[in-house]
């Protein structure tokens, strides 16, 4: 179940933008109504931890996994639109979702840590910048 969970919110994070904390409007997100077909679902809640529970660390290393993410969301967004077959898609949706975590695993920073940032970074404009300015 952890595993399935930590999956889904590394395969959302397929469509958010390259600073992965670019909010989304209603209708907007991916798997949601609204949304491009073949993208990832997004889990409806999921728990955020407060900015002051991040490490300085923890930060840095997210914001250094943001560039090799985004490469990673491009080639496989670009892979699920030109597929019509549902097995190919979810097959091409894990083949992104592993890669994901393991450009995080190698970067030193936890697959939790890293969800757990990223929901974060949604509902929190100081931490949005905090992690903006590390990305420069």
């Amino acid at each position: 179940m952890k595993k399935q969970i930590t999956a889904a919110l590394i395969a959302a994070s397929m469509g958010m933008g390259a600073t992965a904390f670019a909010q989304q409007q209603p209708g907007n997100t991916p798997g949601q109504p609204g949304s491009a077909p073949g993208q990832p679902s997004a889990p409806q809640t999921a728990p955020a931890a407060p900015a002051a529970d991040f490490r300085d660390d923890d930060l840095e290393k997210f914001a250094e996994v943001q560039k090799p993410l985004q490469e990673i969301r491009t080639d496989y967004s670009e892979r699920l639109q030109s597929t019509q077959q549902p097995d190919e898609a979810a097959q091409l949706q894990q083949e992104a979702t592993d890669k994901m975590m393991e450009v995080i695993e190698d970067s030193g920073l936890e697959v939790a840590t890293y969800n757990q940032i990223a929901v974060a970074l949604q509902s929190n404009p100081e931490l949005q910048a905090k992690v903006k300015s590390m990305m420069n």
